[in-house]
């Protein structure tokens, strides 16, 4: 559990990675939709194959925060300025390309925000529970074998890990995000 305080005041902020068999998506959604009205918090999924690491959501989160709060937000919702943040892209589809779910066996990330610590903990609770994840926060860790595929997804060339790791040229992308209006 995480909290984050700025323009957007005092947000919680909840992270868990895990696996689980993904059936429809928009069934998934759904579900945390749900799950988000019960709880007031606001909740998405991720492929965690696609994902630098918890510091890699909190940037996106905390970015998305700031747009909406500054009226310079991308999307209606915060739970779809989420999905633009974490991946790098304004494009709402290209984000969910980058980084979203697909159908099948995956290994999932899952970032809700809300405005109580109680909140957030029973809403990612409820959300680990109603998809059937199985919990295991390594998921989420930058591991070897995801670095391929995070130099494809944030087009991060071969030269540019002379100058910094693949986890700070994620996050200088997602910061870039901001110039892009």
């Amino acid at each position: 559990m995480f909290e984050l305080r700025g323009m957007f005041r005092r947000r919680w902020i909840g992270i868990a990675g895990g696996r689980a068999i993904m059936g429809n998506i928009d069934e998934v959604f759904k579900e945390l939709t749900s799950v988000d009205r019960k709880h007031g918090t606001i909740s998405q999924i991720f492929d965690a194959s696609c994902i630098a690491g918890k510091g890699h959501l909190l940037h996106g989160v905390r970015l998305a925060l700031i747009a909406q709060a500054t009226g310079k937000n991308f999307a209606g919702s915060l739970n779809i300025e989420l999905a633009c943040w974490v991946s790098g892209e304004r494009q709402i589809n290209r984000a969910f390309e980058k980084v979203g779910m697909h159908e099948g066996d995956r290994t999932v990330a899952i970032l809700t925000v809300g405005k109580t610590r109680v909140g957030v903990r029973r809403a990612l609770s409820d959300i680990l529970r109603e998809l059937h994840v199985e919990r295991d926060d390594d998921v989420l860790e930058l591991a070897p074998g995801k670095i391929p595929k995070l130099l494809k997804i944030f087009s991060i060339s071969k030269r540019e890990l002379d100058i910094a790791d693949v986890q700070k040229l994620v996050l200088e992308r997602i910061a870039l995000l901001s110039l892009q209006r």
